[in-house]
């Protein structure tokens, strides 16, 4: 069994790494519980570069040692994990079609002038054996492994399943091996997806119409749209509340974060969401077949500039794109799937450590390691427990910038708030003119017509889309949950702004470009109650 370190939340960085919170602060939220962060941990590890190994980027998957910080793919740092850039450059140097500083430059916006890049072709004849088959296969793979782990969470969550604290123990150890056995070819698929990103950009830009790419990676259905749809129905009355939660009860609030609560735990959440919902709002289908036609005429735009050679590869690439974008989001949902068992599991060890009274409270148990819960619960449990909690609570009154080199430092109060221009990535294109409405999580409420501004977007927003006039969020990238479904119901959506949750207040009037990623900031309340 490995050590498990004092401070499981925490980690030192080399002087010259470079970090970033893109993209992982959407799947894993927050300041971390030590639990979560034990179960994504290696998780990360293995995911990231099994991914790389099954493209043939790499021959084998080479796990670093949990001290070997600097070659680690992720990292946890005062709660909040962040995915190492220098090790992301390194693997993309060796694809074709990108490269170490097209990564930097789509994480970070600019490329650091020290940074190594070596780029090679030596991995070349290995990924062109591997990737025809795997390009091939893995959508359908991912829609396989979401429906078999779909089935198998109604079952692990049914009343009853879980009366044996031992079906809790085997449960969360199943639980782990499905999440990184959808993992793998759910990152594999991002790997593929950003190469083929890049590709339909190129031919845009060789046309002279670089603004249509947003409106041609829109219009898909995916299981995101159909939790709107579902929602709608249950809004509406054709679809029981209780059925809904059977089918879409594993997500939540931060769900990526093991002891939320989810809608399955709390329908609290939804109903709140369905309140905001007119019931006579039958406009989801018009948006699905409007955004389809807006991307079949970007599409046949692009088109109609190339040649007949070219033409013909571009209309291969939206067909894989069509074929490949809408499965990120099934990935993400299977892997929620067995984050929902894993918390059911966990209350239920929970349950039986306070019994016993090795805790004092269920809710306790997420402030130990997964190795920690393994067998008996340590003998100095309760003091972990208070240990940990007070040190977790210290990294929530901190805030991180969105990435760095070398080891990070929180932020200081008076720096948190920039007086330069407000903008980010404009990743759904339109522009949107509203009072904003600051959310901190997908529990609060919105008002139709607003603009939702919040740190990043999961699936417990969904139905926040149909309200909204536009979204604003601080982290985030053209393929995070944000810019997907944004693009999906037509409404302008601009990420990665760093820090519009500490410049922008409920209340404040502002007008975002969805293709520029410009925010105006028109009006300001005086009313600051939403801190």
């Amino acid at each position: 069994m490995k050590h498990t370190p004092i401070d499981p939340l925490h980690r030192v960085s080399g002087s010259k790494t470079a970090w970033t919170r893109v993209n992982i602060a959407e799947g894993v939220p927050g300041v971390s519980t030590p639990l979560n962060w034990s179960w994504w941990d290696e998780a990360n590890e293995r995911m990231i570069r099994g991914a790389y190994c099954d493209i043939g980027v790499v021959p084998r998957v080479e796990i670093p040692d949990i001290e070997q910080v600097d070659l680690r793919a992720s990292a946890i740092f005062f709660g909040r994990p962040a995915l190492n850039v220098d090790v992301s450059r390194r693997m993309a140097d060796l694809q074709p079609g990108t490269s170490g500083e097209a990564l930097e430059r789509h994480y970070f916006g600019a490329v650091r002038p020290d940074a190594p890049s070596v780029p090679s072709r030596r991995r070349y004849p290995a990924i062109a054996l591997k990737l025809p088959g795997l390009w091939r296969r893995v959508p359908s793979l991912l829609q396989s492994l979401y429906e078999d782990d779909h089935a198998w969470w109604q079952s692990m969550v049914a009343p009853g399943a879980l009366d044996d604290v031992e079906a809790a123990r085997s449960g969360i150890e199943e639980a782990c091996r499905r999440c990184e056995r959808i993992a793998r070819p759910h990152s594999a698929l991002a790997l593929l997806a950003g190469a083929l990103i890049q590709q339909v950009t190129g031919v845009a830009e060789r046309v002279g119409h670089p603004e249509l790419v947003l409106d041609a990676l829109g219009g898909y259905d995916s299981v995101e749209f159909e939790t709107l749809q579902e929602l709608l129905s249950v809004r509406r009355g054709e679809l029981p509340l209780d059925e809904f939660l059977r089918r879409r009860g594993y997500q939540g609030p931060r769900q990526g974060e093991m002891s939320s609560v989810s809608w399955r735990e709390d329908s609290g959440p939804v109903e709140s969401l369905l309140d905001s919902l007119d019931p006579n709002d039958h406009r989801i289908m018009e948006i699905a077949a409007a955004r389809a036609r807006e991307r079949e005429a970007a599409e046949k735009k692009i088109c109609e500039g190339l040649g007949p050679v070219r033409r013909r590869w571009a209309r291969w690439l939206f067909s894989e794109a069509a074929r490949m974008l809408p499965q990120r989001e099934t990935g993400k949902a299977a892997m929620m799937l067995c984050m929902d068992v894993a918390r059911a599991c966990a209350r239920r060890l929970g349950e039986d450590f306070a019994e016993r009274g090795w805790l004092e409270t269920r809710e306790d148990i997420f402030y130990l390691t997964l190795e920690e819960i393994e067998g008996e619960c340590p003998a100095e449990a309760r003091q972990l427990v208070a240990s940990r909690r007070k040190q977790r609570e210290e990294y929530e009154r901190m805030e991180l910038p969105e990435s760095w080199v070398g080891m990070v430092k929180p932020l200081e109060p008076e720096a948190e708030v920039s007086q330069g221009p407000l903008e980010g990535l404009g990743v759904s294109p339109g522009i949107a003119e509203g009072s904003v409405r600051l959310v901190r999580d997908g529990s609060g409420e919105l008002h139709p017509g607003e603009i939702l501004v919040c740190e990043t977007t999961d699936p417990s927003f969904a139905a926040y889309f149909l309200v909204a006039e536009g979204v604003i969020t601080d982290i985030g990238g053209a393929m995070g949950h944000g810019a997907i479904v944004a693009r999906e119901v037509g409404i302008p959506c601009v990420v990665n702004t760093r820090d519009a949750t500490r410049r922008l207040h409920t209340g404040d009037r502002v007008r975002i470009d969805g293709a520029t990623g410009s925010i105006e900031i028109m009006d300001i309340t005086s009313v600051r109650d939403d801190r």
